[in-house]
């Protein structure tokens, strides 16, 4: 139980670096999947969902191979990956619609991984280093170095994308889900429906209140007479 929660305590350190994004792990071995409002929209076995494109695809394959890449723990089809070695590329960006949160299986995590969140205009909005989750060894099979990891948008800050770039032998990851912004009109729906559960609210207390003195008439000995 302290090894897990000490494995959180960099990412809470880190998150206030960038205040509009809010970095939520959590373990995989295998991958948990994806997290409440979220939806798959890349899966390297499959083609990506609309408005979800790459800048510099990443490499992929199927299986682990030592000395090039090690599918995240739990994945027995296509993953992606990012790699320093010599004909794969070192950067991939995932560009996409704007979003309220993204999250990743990221797999046997070490020191020479490196991910930026985007914002929509393409700036960086946090950049996470795989040495914030200890131990970052680079385990293909335990939970601690396999994590579902999330970014979550704060306040009006939208996101745009993802970079992932190796400054070791590869950054592997597979199963990337998104939480889209509300359209205006669901917006408004929501609005509504607060509205609308208020003024019911406001109703029933009323009610409430008329049906306790119509009570307190008919019981009292003026009433009575």
């Amino acid at each position: 139980m302290f090894a897990r929660l000490a494995t959180l305590a960099p990412l809470l350190l880190a998150a206030p670096a960038a205040a509009t994004i809010v970095v939520a792990p959590r373990l995989g071995a295998p991958d948990p999947g994806p997290l409440p409002g979220e939806r798959l929209v890349v899966s390297f076995d499959a083609p990506n969902a609309a408005g979800f494109t790459w800048d510099g695809a990443p490499a992929t394959r199927t299986g682990s191979l030592s000395g090039v890449a090690a599918a995240p723990a739990g994945v027995s089809g296509r993953f992606g990956f990012v790699s320093t070695q010599a004909g794969r590329p070192a950067i991939a960006t995932l560009r996409t619609p704007a979003l309220r949160s993204i999250s990743l299986y990221w797999g046997s995590v070490d020191a020479h991984n490196r991910v930026q969140v985007l914002g929509t205009n393409g700036q960086t909005l946090l950049t996470l280093n795989g040495n914030q989750f200890a131990p970052a060894n680079g385990n293909w099979n335990a939970a601690l170095t396999n994590r579902r990891v999330q970014f979550r948008a704060m306040g009006g800050t939208e996101i745009g994308g993802l970079r992932f770039i190796a400054r070791g032998t590869a950054f592997e990851f597979d199963s990337i889900a998104a939480g889209a912004v509300p359209e205006p009109s669901s917006w408004a729906l929501l609005i509504a429906g607060f509205g609308l559960t208020g003024t019911m609210a406001r109703r029933q207390r009323r009610q409430n209140s008329d049906d306790h003195r119509q009570r307190r008439h008919a019981l009292s000995p003026v009433a009575a007479r």
